[in-house]
């Protein structure tokens, strides 16, 4: 069977691209909308009035926003743009490098925050920076990332998750995941929100309870500004341990009709958006993926594996602005499937693990709804109910020598959870703002797990429960938190976040406190602390053992959260309006975390180190774990059609478990430096040429070494687990390089994208497995040189 190389499937992939892309004439010139709606950061409330210029536009160009906040700028040519907006008592805000396209009208939701000095005292002065959290009361350890980003910066491809592994306090040293391992902490502490909905794993070939996976099903297509917290974050946040992605979808045009359509490495993708009623400004978005690699085994192209990524995901968002508030209605769905089969390769498979044949599937769909009502001029109340399903399941055969399959895992769990939130917030003045919240969470499963055992030489049932929505707990969340500004240079951020979690019958008060000092004009001191703690997944809690007697019991089902105190500390210089140096010092101490009642190494602070849950029977919340570094950003934003990223982390991460040794954990690196940086070469008024390109230098992953004798005995993979976590594989090392070329038309914008992943062809180790073909401990390498390409179209 003859193989496609990766350059063979560039190729191909180049011709499919360059047939379908449009051939039109160039206009000499350019030009596009620019609209949005200004609204008090704080009570959520419109501004009429506020200016929008384009700062040194000849003639000048600029307008104020209705009284409703909407503003609108016409005939504004394409490329980069700058807008400041004022509004007599608020801050400016300053907007930079804005990409404005023909194809596509730039509509911005724009938040300002009122000021705490006196009107007479006001002056222009330079706009929050850019990288601070979209959320006010966040003061440390979080910021705003823009949906640009999650495509500029390479080997992001397009994915929220890849994108913030740049960000300083992260670790990513696995190509076939996108898990979010932040400051040493487990993948599994991070929480996914969706428009104010905590959401279950958003990736295809998820497995449930987990937060990471091969393919990011988030589309960036249909998000806007977000935020990204690593730690000792806000009162609202609560269920989560090492950090937050609050993802924020946009509105649809409710005005024009704008289409997308694309084919990359992620699927082939279309959307569309428009105005349901342009008199209501209703507004609707949609969009829809299918696999690439699919699509091309379909028709008869070889991938060189068996191993096909089969995938699909859709998303829509739906907006009718009220007289007083709005109603919005999102919905988020996919499912996956693969099969790698060792059994069926003529030759040795690309992808499938020697001696294996392994069949994965999940589906994950979430919705909601929201009701935000202005109740007065300083408060608003949000009204949210969604419902989420989640599904994994994986069978997997062993193969022998000759051939024969012996089936040695079993698994299918599916989740079920409908929601109800109800938020408030108040401005009481400009120096003092409040929000508060409460969360019940309805949940519902269904389990089964069968895994092999060599005792009895069959498979063990260690799942097989199931409860309707209504009996299967709940999960209860509050939190009230505020921001107070002493003057315009101290900010105080107090909170508390209460959880409770009727399955475990265990309560959770959490306080919360973050605090800013801004000494000096373009620098500040940020401090702050958390207590956090964090559910664990279902399948934790029903896993059964069995007993002497024959009964099964479920021994975990009373386990306590895993909690941690996080205490943070930072400085930021801001040295100019394009260019800043942050950073912060880190100390967090977890407690209660579950491990086994004899002595052992295992944890489950080291959950999500390999892909799945890995749990044990008769857990106790009697472990604890130490995480512990530094972390510098040197940032230069886009400016003058260039930018730069270094961050570097150096970090320490153990636990100790019921054997009472102190150990690494899994995720303990000690150190990663990213280095990225970027160039736009404008060609033409209406064409435009960027390269970019991002290495990454990180500490390999902790191994558990491989008994090499006892696998020759038992022809499977063994462990010596007595040295668990004491060395690491080598280093990580990875170059990425993307090249850009984008033309606007007459109310068209085409765009190719060309990448180079590991670009030196560096050979990262994933991990190791004993072969019994070779008879001996084999490395298994991460991806290698693979180049992509990407065509995108918006009319």
């Amino acid at each position: 069977m003859k193989r496609t190389t990766p350059f063979a499937r560039l190729k191909m992939s180049y011709v499919i691209l360059w047939m379908i892309s449009l051939s039109m004439p160039l206009m000499a010139q350019q030009t596009q909308t620019i609209r949005g709606q200004i609204i008090d950061k704080a009570n959520r409330q419109p501004l009429p009035g506020a200016t929008v210029v384009v700062p040194g536009s000849t003639p000048p160009i600029g307008t104020t926003s209705s009284g409703d906040g909407w503003f609108k700028l016409t005939n504004i040519s394409v490329g980069r743009v700058n807008l400041e907006i004022n509004f007599l008592g608020y801050q400016p805000v300053v907007l930079k490098n804005l990409e404005l396209t023909s194809g596509k009208e730039l509509l911005l939701n724009i938040e300002m925050e009122e000021s705490t000095q006196n009107v007479g005292e006001v002056t222009v002065k330079a706009s929050k920076p850019k990288t601070s959290a979209i959320n006010d009361m966040a003061l440390i350890s979080a910021r705003s990332f823009t949906v640009e980003e999650t495509e500029k910066y390479a080997g992001s491809r397009g994915d929220v998750a890849r994108m913030a592994s740049n960000f300083a306090g992260v670790s990513f040293a696995n190509d076939s995941r996108n898990d979010i391992i932040i400051r040493g902490n487990s993948p599994q502490g991070l929480l996914w929100r969706l428009d104010d909905v905590d959401i279950p794993n958003p990736n295809h070939f998820a497995e449930n309870g987990t937060t990471g996976g091969p393919v990011g099903m988030l589309n960036n297509n249909v998000l806007r500004n977000s935020d990204f917290f690593t730690g000792a974050f806000p009162a609202e946040y609560g269920n989560a341990l090492s950090g937050v992605f609050d993802l924020r979808m946009r509105n649809g045009n409710n005005e024009q009709y704008e289409h997308l359509f694309q084919i990359g490495f992620n699927g082939f993708e279309g959307g569309s958006e428009g105005p349901i009623s342009r008199a209501g400004k209703s507004s609707y978005l949609v969009n829809y993926r299918y696999s690439t690699l699919a699509v091309f085994d379909k028709i008869g192209f070889n991938m060189g594996t068996s191993g096909i990524p089969y995938y699909q995901d859709v998303t829509f968002k739906l907006h009718f602005p009220t007289r007083k508030g709005e109603v919005s209605m999102f919905g988020l769905g996919g499912k996956s499937s693969i099969l790698m089969l060792d059994s069926k390769q003529a030759d040795r498979d690309l992808y499938s693990n020697d001696g294996q044949d392994l069949d994965n599937r999940s589906k994950m769909g979430a919705t909601g709804i929201s009701y935000l009502h202005y109740l007065t001029p300083k408060t608003y109340a949000k009204v949210t109910l969604s419902a989420l399903y989640q599904n994994g399941g994986t069978d997997i055969d062993t193969l022998d020598i000759q051939g024969h399959k012996t089936r040695t895992v079993t698994h299918d769990i599916s989740e079920y959870r409908l929601s109800a939130a109800f938020t408030t917030g108040t401005k009481f003045s400009a120096s003092l703002s409040s929000k508060a919240g409460i969360s019940i969470d309805q949940m519902g499963y269904d389990m089964y797990t069968q895994t092999w055992d060599d005792d009895i030489h069959g498979l063990k049932e260690r799942l097989n429960t199931g409860k309707p929505l209504g009996q299967g707990g709940y999960l209860l969340r509050s939190y009230a938190q505020f921001i107070s500004k002493m003057g315009h240079n101290i900010s105080i951020t107090p909170g508390v976040n209460l959880l409770h979690h009727t399955l475990s019958h265990h309560t959770a008060i959490e306080p919360r406190l973050g605090a800013s000092w801004q000494y000096a004009p373009s620098r500040k001191i940020n401090v702050g602390y958390g207590m956090h703690a964090k559910t664990h997944p279902l399948s934790v809690y029903y896993l059964k053992t069995l007993m002497a007697n024959g009964q099964a019991i479920e021994t975990n089902k009373h386990l306590d959260f895993t909690k941690s105190h996080q205490m943070v500390a930072g400085h930021d210089w801001n040295i100019n309006h394009h260019m800043r140096i942050k950073t912060e010092v880190y100390y967090q101490w977890l407690y209660d975390v579950p491990v086994e009642t004899a002595p052992s190494y295992f944890s489950l602070i080291n959950g999500g180190a390999h892909w799945g849950i890995e749990a044990e029977d008769s857990l106790v919340n009697r472990g604890t774990g130490n995480n512990y570094g530094l972390e510098l950003t040197l940032e230069h934003f886009l400016n003058h059609g260039y930018y730069y990223l270094v961050t570097a982390s150096l970090f320490e991460s153990t636990y100790r478990g019921s054997d009472a040794v102190t150990r690494n954990t899994a995720f303990n690196g000690n150190y990663v430096v990213n280095l990225l940086g970027g160039k736009e070469f404008k060609l033409s008024p209406t064409q435009a040429l960027s390269l970019d390109v991002k290495v990454t230098m990180a500490g390999g992953k902790r191994r558990i070494p491989i008994d090499e004798g006892r696998s020759r005995q038992t022809g499977e993979t063994e462990y010596d687990e007595s040295q668990a976590f004491e060395t690491r594989h080598p280093d990580f090392f990875k170059t990425d390089f993307k090249i850009s070329y984008k033309i606007n038309k007459n109310n068209i914008t085409q765009e190719w994208q060309l990448y180079f992943e590991n670009l030196t062809d560096h050979k990262n180790v994933l991990n190791e497995s004993y072969s019994q073909s070779k008879n001996q401990v084999v490395e298994n390498y991460q991806l290698g040189f693979f180049p992509m390409m990407q065509y995108r179209i918006t009319f």
